[in-house]
C-alpha cells in the first residue's frame, strides 16, 4: 500500500503520467500528463484529492503530448521532453499558467523524444529518442534553441540501444532506459503481438528486452554502455520510468510491459572509475 496518494479531479491528473520527478530544493513533485498536454507541480507532502499549486498548460506552451519532466536547480528551469514536438521544452522553474519556454530544442532525425537530463557541470543537455530505427541519446548545449544539429549522438551497435525513454545524469554519468521492442500503438506493429488464438490482454512479448545502461556523459558515437541492469533475472521488458538514489545505491525503474516498479541495489555503479 502507498503511504500517500495523490488523485482524483482536484489534481488534475489523468489516466496517465510518462514523467514524475521530485526537486529535494523546493520540496516540490512534478508529473506530465500527456492527455491534457500539461505539467503539474503539487508540494512535496501533497496527499489525496489535492489540486496542484501551478499548471503549465495552455496555447503557448507548445506542450503536446509531455513525458519526461526534471528540474534543474543549478539554472533555475524545468525541461520537458515532449513527444509530439519530437523536442525539448524548457520553462523557468516557476512557470505557472499559459506561458511561451524559455527555448525549444529540435534536431534532423530526432522523433519519439521521451527522455530529457542535464549536465549543469558541463552545460550539456541531453534528450531521449524512442524511434526504432534511429533512436539514441541526442547531446547538445544546454543553451541550444531553434533547429540545432547535436554534438553527438550516443546510438550503433556498441550500445545495444534502439530506442530510449527515460535519462538521469549522476555527476559523470548518464543512466537511461533502453527499449528494444518498438510497441508504441498501434500494438500490430514492431515485436508487441498477440499469441496465436488468444485474444484480450493476454499478449507474447518478441523481441530483445531493454535494460538500465550506463554511459559517461562525455561519450560519443557508437559507445559501449559502462554498466548495464539487464536479463530474466531484472524482470525488465520495456524499462521507462527512471529514477537514482546515488546515496543507497540504487537505481528504480518502471517496466511498461510488466506495469511494475524495480528496485535495483547496484552501489557499485556510483562509484565505479569513471
Amino acid at each position: 500500500m502507498p503511504v500517500r496518494e495523490i488523485a482524483g479531479q482536484a489534481s488534475k491528473l489523468t489516466r496517465v503520467a510518462h514523467g514524475i520527478a521530485y526537486d529535494p530544493v523546493h520540496d516540490e513533485i512534478l508529473a506530465t500528463e500527456p492527455l491534457a498536454s500539461s505539467v503539474v507541480v503539487f508540494p512535496g507532502g501533497a496527499t489525496g484529492q489535492v489540486a496542484p499549486k501551478r499548471v503549465i498548460q495552455g496555447s503557448k506552451t507548445k506542450l503536446h503530448d509531455p513525458w519526461q519532466v526534471m528540474v534543474d536547480n543549478a539554472h533555475g528551469e524545468i525541461l520537458v521532453a515532449d513527444d509530439t514536438l519530437n523536442g525539448i521544452l524548457v520553462f523557468p522553474r516557476t512557470a505557472n499558467g499559459n506561458v511561451a519556454p524559455l527555448r525549444v530544442v529540435q534536431s534532423p532525425g530526432m522523433v519519439g523524444v521521451g527522455g530529457v537530463a542535464v549536465d549543469p557541470k558541463r552545460n550539456l543537455l541531453f534528450a531521449g529518442s524512442y524511434h526504432y530505427h534511429g533512436g539514441g541519446i541526442f547531446v547538445f548545449h544546454r543553451t541550444d534553441n531553434g533547429y540545432v544539429k547535436p554534438l553527438t549522438v550516443i546510438r550503433g551497435p556498441k550500445t545495444g540501444i534502439k530506442g530510449v525513454w527515460h535519462l538521469a545524469v549522476y555527476r559523470d554519468l548518464l543512466f537511461a532506459t533502453v527499449v528494444n521492442v518498438n510497441y508504441i500503438p498501434p500494438y500490430d506493429k514492431g515485436g508487441f503481438r498477440p499469441r496465436k488464438g488468444v485474444t484480450g490482454p493476454a499478449l507474447a512479448w518478441r523481441g530483445d528486452p531493454g535494460f538500465v545502461g550506463v554511459w559517461k556523459v562525455t561519450d560519443q558515437g557508437d559507445a559501449a554502455p559502462l554498466a548495464v541492469v539487464r536479463g530474466a533475472a531484472t524482470g525488465l521488458l520495456h524499462p521507462s520510468g527512471l529514477a537514482l538514489d546515488p546515496s543507497d545505491g540504487d537505481v528504480f525503474a518502471t517496466d511498461s510491459f510488466r506495469n511494475g516498479f524495480y528496485r535495483f541495489i547496484v552501489p557499485r555503479f556510483f562509484t565505479a572509475k569513471k
